[in-house]
């Protein structure tokens, strides 16, 4: 967070929260927004540069000896593809973002979201 005279300017990327004590600190107040990529924002933007969003799954074995499978079951956080990584906006993550390491341009990006509000 930056204070300037009365306005205040907060950025963030991926998953670094900024949250603010209110009332001597009795209450507090998220002041940013998280990167996930399963957020409809972030996920149409992945979406639009050839990415994918998705859910890692697991099997649950079936008690009953005909079901060999078992059930599907969608456990973790949502990641994105190229980078396996489970937030959309990273400064670091080469490997995500660059195409000699398999990742790809514009897909995980490093642009922050910046905020400003009078305080």
């Amino acid at each position: 967070m930056l204070i300037v005279g009365e306005i205040a300017f907060v950025a963030n990327v991926g998953d670094s929260r900024a949250v603010m004590c209110l009332n001597g600190g009795k209450s507090f107040v998220q002041i940013s927004t998280d990167h996930k990529p399963d957020t409809p924002l972030e996920q149409e933007r992945i979406t639009l540069h050839g990415g994918q969003v998705y859910q890692n799954f697991s099997y649950i074995p079936d008690p009953t000896p005909e079901n060999k499978t078992g059930t599907q079951t969608l456990s973790g956080p949502f990641r994105v593809e190229p980078g396996r990584l489970s937030v959309s906006r990273t400064i670091g993550d080469i490997e995500a973002k660059d195409p000699r390491y398999g990742g790809a341009h514009g897909i995980v990006i490093p642009t922050p979201e910046i905020r400003s509000f009078k305080i």
